[in-house]
């Protein structure tokens, strides 16, 4: 049954998209996105946990907003947080983010800093790392071959692979993969009891943040004396406006670069199997034809979506699908729906690795674009290269978990047998 039909087939009310568990499954997912987009597209959403804001499913409209970054600021509130929280996290940080990274800036601050690593993350940049990554592929791919045939391919794998290859970026030594992983987590699944630092949080602990910037503090003391070739020497010594960057943004900055830079890659892999699985004639196509190597990268994008909102805040008044949004209101861009909305993609519902891959908004629009969209695009793209040019077969062992989440979701697990050629 599609998610349309299922979507069909249960009525959903707005607030339901603040359910981690029902966001945090695929097919639940999408059927409460199809159901809304069809019959609630521009929803205003009350929870006594949480302030009230406008929930967009359409792609025209979250399209609309992602580029004009002037008339919807980032600022305030960018990510939808319990209300008990944010006002823990403004108490004890100053912001009612926690954390002062590049998602959470407007207009100047936000180009600003955003140049501090332009460089690092262009096309010709990335191509740089070619070589590594094709390396760091193989690694795991051999690791999974000796594995002997049964692996969790989330857990034994995807999860570790694009770890590697940012610390790599960072400079910092594997010894700390596992220290990075668990905060990781604990950031983006902080709604998920299996990933949570304290399971009777509803949100992760402000003490992650504060752990990941005990970390953080003594690599930029490392680097302020021992400068490297490396992105952590990059923004230890970053400099804006002539003057050191301050310090909250300077953790910020080294926190968002460490968990986002591989958190959502992860993502992508390990659903885009269960996506490849399930579409086996577009494993065989792409096994078939590196050309669509790029191309099938990013048509798993679109399919996973792993950063599933955004908040904004309205600077004016404005009518969007017949609904009048007031200054300083809040509005989440919902990420997931627009790339299933048929009115922009034909067959949405199916997998396609030759779907055009400029039309999807997995990395945000406007000048919030991910910085690291082309990194991803080359992970995933020669990830899959390697494993398919390999693979003689490979099938479901168990069934495979979701994450409980609102913010980045994905699977945390998923048993797979397989045989090498």
């Amino acid at each position: 049954m599609s998610t349309a039909t299922q979507a069909a087939a249960q009525s959903y009310q707005p607030a339901d998209v603040l359910n981690a568990e029902l966001m945090g499954h695929e097919t639940t997912m999408h059927g409460y996105f199809d159901y809304m987009r069809e019959h609630n597209p521009v929803a205003w959403v009350e929870h006594p946990d949480y302030n009230p804001f406008w929930s967009l499913t359409k792609y025209d409209d979250i399209k609309f907003v992602g580029s004009n970054n002037d008339r919807f600021l980032s600022a305030p509130r960018t990510v939808l947080i319990p209300i008990e929280f944010e006002e823990m996290l403004l108490e004890k940080f100053g912001t009612r983010n926690g954390l002062e990274t590049l998602i959470h800036m407007d207009r100047p601050k936000h180009l600003k800093l955003r140049k501090v690593t332009r460089e690092w993350f262009l096309p010709r940049s990335i191509q740089k790392l070619d070589a590594e990554v094709k390396s760091l592929c193989k690694e795991y791919v051999d690791k999974m071959e000796a594995m002997g045939g049964e692996c969790d391919f989330v857990k034994d794998i995807t999860l570790l692979y694009p770890l590697r290859i940012i610390m790599s970026i960072l400079g910092l030594p594997r010894e700390s993969e596992g220290t990075m992983l668990k905060l990781t987590q604990e950031i983006f699944g902080g709604q998920d009891p299996d990933l949570a630092r304290d399971p009777t949080l509803e949100q992760v602990n402000a003490e992650t943040i504060l752990e990941f910037g005990a970390y953080f503090d003594e690599v930029i003391k490392d680097r302020k004396q021992n400068p490297q070739d490396d992105l952590a020497t990059v923004l230890a010594n970053a400099e804006v406006d002539g003057k050191p960057m301050e310090p909250l943004d300077q953790m910020s900055y080294f926190i968002i670069a460490a968990s986002a830079g591989h958190d959502t890659t992860s993502a992508v892999l390990g659903a885009g199997m269960k996506a490849l699985l399930d579409h086996p004639e577009q494993m065989e196509k792409w096994r078939n034809n590196p050309e669509l190597d790029d191309t099938a990268a990013k048509e798993l994008m679109r399919w996973v979506s792993p950063v599933r909102h955004m908040v904004r805040t309205s600077t004016e008044e404005i009518e969007l699908g017949g609904k009048q949004i007031k200054p300083g209101d809040n509005i989440a861009l919902w990420f997931p729906a627009a790339n299933r909305d048929p009115a922009q993609f034909g067959n949405p519902n199916e997998l396609d690795i030759t779907r055009d891959p400029k039309l999807h908004l997995a990395f945000g629009y406007g000048s919030h674009m991910c910085l690291g969209q082309h990194l991803a695009t080359l992970e995933v793209a020669r990830f899959y290269r390697e494993l398919l040019s390999r693979l003689d077969h490979i099938e479901m062992a168990g069934d495979p978990t979701w994450i409980h989440a609102i913010f980045v979701g994905g699977l945390k697990s998923m048993p797979v047998k397989y045989k090498f050629k």
